[in-house]
């Protein structure tokens, strides 16, 4: 006890003697004298330096004031002393830019970003620190770009009356490539899954246009997101991406090399709601109880726990239950186990007053403000704040997003959204060869067309059996309605060998698609196209007979459930669709389709994926006509292996005429190869059954007969590009089946 005074009064006799002294030192200011001022008015730099006369000022003051005018960026040199009570100000101000100008940018849109993108300008105020600050800027644009060589060279020319003229020389160099992506550490997951996982790709003769594959530090930084995530979800809750090295070559090449440390696996193990405060009735825990059993279950991830987080908001905003926020916990428990607590926490009496929007030259207001969960008057929370953020971050139109919060005495909060905008348009092409032929195709994305969000691509296909060109809008949340407007325009020329007919179809769509439930999507609209059919010179009379123009109009639905874990490479969870195409009165042929899909994934373990897929596609005339050729149904080659596509069912004279029902099921089943992992080539078997039956025109040429096949696939990521084997064996098929064996694939579209 005597200690513990002892130290008490030695702290008040320490911090008293810091207080005197600084007393001591501090110096009484009567009078303010500039000098060295041309340019930059007295008045200014008052206000700069904040003064106020008849204080004391101590030495730690005076210096906080010579920083503030240094950071001006005005001055190259300030010095501050007090004589007297008066205050010395001595400036030497920076020169003026007199002529400035960029040279040796070869793109117009980039040299405007880089204008747009720096403060230095004419008849600005120079300084040496500005322009090493805005150097490495210009180059962090250019590395973003791929170009890391870029060199960047100021070249100054001083004048009489204190300025200067300024050119930035630019020598661009060569862009860079990624020639590889790598992950080293422990990875648990092969190199070929992390691929899929990340946006960058490798670069090759079979993309020769591809914005995706150019070597680019803010896709690499996103890429560390896009992994970490797919780990999370994947139950490993201590993952650690921890690096990401680029390795440039002398041929423009780069390889990205992602260094990771996976950590252990773990499992939900229970849960615990917390409501100190009693805010929520027992009906309320109930509800929230039941959400944490259909979310919070099997191994750990963090989108379930974001979904259930998405679930308790939701609940308690059709409750009107304000003012109250949560906070998730997630704790280890013993045996990879991970305890999950929510915190249900009075939050402060808040609104929104203003929202502020700055930094949208291009984007309209109206598109960030649609992804807002909060309008002017609505309570404000945390949780909004952070669910608007991703919001924003998810439409990819934006480099930056800060939203700062400004609180205001009568509990309301003004909201700054800052957005640093980047460029949303990318461009693509490539090439593929293999049994069925070659295409070279090309496409063009923007994402946020006339800064109104909504998303254009445009694609060209030119193959030795097809070509086709469209173009597609989404424009999202079409009339406030929360719904996407999908438009499409689109041109198809097919001439498949083995259908003996040539389809020339021009036409366009148009659908609204509506979110009905989580993961349940209905799209519903119609089109009107026109088919100019030609048989080929071999056809049969009755074939022959099919020949025509004939137009279209047609209305459809779709109504579509989406389970997997990703899009690429899913490892578990399912896709189910149904949908219904009727071609109306008025149409030269009138028809009701029907297609009916579903694939589902189930892990038995890393390396052994089995998959379940089927489909089911019908057509029928509803007059006395007969349903046109192009829309007749067949089956290709990646539903029924084994077989060319457009090789089995009903056949006339010697093309095979497709059918009014064709239906496919496989199943199959990954398994580990012996190929050295860094060749990312995974190896599959399969099973696969399908039939093509029904011919309206002439009910004697129908086929019945089931065909199957047995096989094994191999896709590989070779020096030579993407390579895709199918080795297959028939196991029943029909007398003029086209049969196939081996099917390879090099190259693809992007």
């Amino acid at each position: 006890m005597i200690i513990n005074k002892t130290i008490n009064l030695c702290a008040c006799i320490v911090m008293s003697l810091f207080v005197f002294a600084n007393a001591v030192l501090a110096e009484k200011i009567d009078k303010i004298e500039i000098s060295g001022n041309e340019r930059i008015a007295k008045n200014t730099i008052l206000q700069i330096i904040d003064e106020d006369k008849d204080l004391f000022y101590t030495p730690k003051e005076i210096n906080a004031m010579q920083k503030k005018l240094i950071e001006t960026n005005f001055f190259n040199n300030v010095n501050l002393k007090i004589e007297n009570n008066i205050l010395y100000i001595k400036v030497k101000e920076n020169p003026l830019i007199n002529f400035f100008t960029i040279t040796g940018v070869k793109n117009k849109g980039r040299e405007d970003l880089i204008y747009n993108s720096i403060s230095i300008a004419q008849s600005k105020v120079f300084s040496e620190s500005l322009l090493k600050k805005e150097i490495n800027n210009i180059k962090n644009i250019y590395e973003n770009e791929g170009y890391f060589e870029a060199e960047v060279t100021p070249q100054i020319s001083l004048l009489p009356g204190n300025s200067l003229n300024l050119i930035i020389k630019i020598n661009e160099g060569e862009k860079f490539k990624t020639k590889k992506n790598s992950f080293v550490g422990d990875k648990y997951f092969k190199s070929s899954q992390l691929i899929d996982a990340i946006s960058s790709s490798e670069h090759g003769w079979w993309k020769f246009l591809s914005s995706s594959s150019t070597t680019n530090i803010n896709r690499i930084e996103y890429d560390k997101f896009l992994l970490k995530n797919f780990y999370l979800n994947e139950g490993f809750h201590d993952v650690q991406i921890l690096s990401s090295d680029v390795s440039l070559s002398s041929k423009n090449e780069a390889e990205i090399i992602f260094s990771i440390n996976s950590g252990k696996k773990y499992s939900f193990s229970k849960y615990n709601v917390i409501d100190e405060n009693n805010n929520l009735s027992l009906n309320d825990k109930n509800y929230i109880n039941n959400l944490f059993k259909k979310r919070i279950n099997g191994s750990y991830s963090l989108k379930k726990i974001n979904d259930l987080k998405d679930d308790i908001f939701r609940y308690l905003n059709i409750r009107k239950i304000e003012f109250l926020t949560f906070k998730v916990d997630e704790n280890k428990f013993k045996d990879e186990n991970i305890v999950l607590t929510v915190r249900f926490i009075n939050a402060e009496r808040k609104f929104v007053n203003l929202i502020n929007i700055k930094g949208n030259s291009i984007t309209e207001e109206e598109v960030i403000r649609r992804n807002l969960n909060f309008s002017e008057g609505d309570s404000f929370s945390s949780y909004k704040l952070d669910k608007s953020l991703d919001n924003l971050k998810v439409l990819g139109i934006f480099k930056d997003i800060k939203i700062n919060t400004k609180e205001l005495n009568n509990e309301k909060v003004n909201l700054d959204i800052v957005v640093e905008e980047q460029p949303t348009g990318t461009i693509s092409a490539g090439v593929g060869v293999g049994s069925e032929g070659s295409v070279v195709s090309t496409a063009i994305n923007e994402k946020n067309l006339f800064g109104k969000g909504i998303n254009l691509n445009s694609n060209v296909s030119l193959g030795t059996q097809k070509i086709s060109g469209n173009i597609n809008a989404n424009i999202p949340d079409f009339r406030n309605t929360d719904n996407d407007l999908i438009a499409s325009i689109f041109a198809i020329s097919t001439d498949f060998e083995n259908a003996g007919y040539e389809s020339k179809k021009i036409g366009n769509n148009i659908a609204v698609k509506y979110d009905l439930l989580e993961d349940l999507s209905f799209n519903i609209g119609g089109g009107i196209d026109y088919d100019k059919i030609d048989t080929n010179d071999t056809a049969s009379k009755l074939y022959k007979s099919r020949e025509g123009n004939f137009l279209t109009y047609k209305t459809f639905y779709n109504l579509e459930t989406d389970k997997r874990d990703r899009k690429f490479q899913p490892t578990k969870g399912h896709k189910f669709g149904f949908g219904q195409t009727l071609a109306l009165p008025g149409s030269d042929v009138s028809y009701l389709a029907n297609n009916i899909y579903g694939t589902y994934y189930y892990p038995i373990s890393k390396d052994y994926i089995v998959n379940f897929k089927s489909g089911l596609n019908t057509i029928n005339a509803i007059n006395d006509k007969d349903v046109k050729l192009s829309d007749r149904k067949f089956l290709s080659s990646r539903n029924l292996r084994g077989f060319e596509s457009y090789g089995v069912g009903p056949i006339d004279n010697n093309d095979h005429i497709g059918g009014n029902y064709s239906a496919y099921a496989s199943f199959s089943s990954s398994f580990p190869n012996p190929l050295p992992e860094k060749w990312n080539a995974n190896s599959s078997f399969f099973l696969d059954l399908g039939n093509v039956w029904g011919v309206d025109f002439d009910s004697s040429k129908d086929s019945n007969e089931l065909r199957s096949s047995i096989g094994a696939g191999l896709d590989w990521v070779s020096p030579l590009g993407p390579l895709s084997f199918v080795f297959a064996q028939t196991l029943s098929s029909a007398e003029r089946d086209i049969e196939e064996s081996f099917n390879f694939q090099i190259g693809s579209s992007f």
